[in-house]
């Protein structure tokens, strides 16, 4: 369903100064909520002190030179938190079951058996309730699918609802995930600095 990610437009702007990121400039990146949304601000080192209120996760890259840039996702921490943190946002479960298969795909997490009595309910969701919301057969409730996946870091489990997501609603969907999770780094093995899966860590 995913295909391949394509890569995103970066902004290469200090939200705070309002400026071009520099070639070779340390900066750190942030993921917040903001209303029923998350956006992705990037800072410069010059201004930073400390990740803003709100935010989920944050991490420490440094610009790429011209002729040296490659395209990298967000570190799993940061991903994996974003997605327990998305559990609170249900009108965001489309993109979080895009997430988890996106994770699944780069093996930050990794599926597990779905029990025997669940499988059966998710056949009864998926023959009358082409939305994957839940319905009811007859008298009976019958609970939305889920997908149980396992963090590979620590073995934790998390839990996603199994959502219908249309063709056209995929593709807007990997953008905002792409537009929020990647970033262009420089190859240099010591550009990875410093990673928090939350603001207060």
């Amino acid at each position: 369903m995913l295909g391949e990610y394509k890569v995103n437009r970066s902004t290469r702007q200090c939200h705070a100064l309002k400026r071009p990121l520099k070639e070779g400039e340390w900066y750190y990146s942030v993921i917040l909520e903001s209303g029923d949304d998350y956006v992705r601000h990037d800072y410069s080192a010059e201004s930073w002190t400390e990740p803003p209120e709100g935010a989920i996760g944050w991490w420490k890259k440094r610009m790429p030179k011209s002729d040296d840039k490659k395209v990298v996702l967000a570190p799993p921490a940061v991903l994996v938190d974003l997605l327990r943190q998305m559990e609170q946002s249900p009108e965001k479960a489309k993109s979080r079951y895009l997430l988890a298969l996106m994770l699944m795909r780069r093996r930050v997490v990794r599926p597990l058996d779905t029990p025997r009595s669940e499988a059966a309910q998710t056949d009864v969701v998926a023959d009358n309730d082409a939305d994957g919301e839940g319905g009811t057969e007859g008298n009976a409730t019958v609970k939305p699918r889920v997908l149980h996946v396992e963090v590979a870091a620590d073995k934790s489990t998390i839990e996603i609802p199994i959502v219908a997501i249309s063709r056209g609603e995929s593709v807007a969907l990997r953008d905002e995930l792409n537009e929020l999770l990647y970033c262009e780094e420089s190859s240099e093995e010591d550009d990875v600095d410093e990673i928090s899966a939350s603001a207060d860590q």
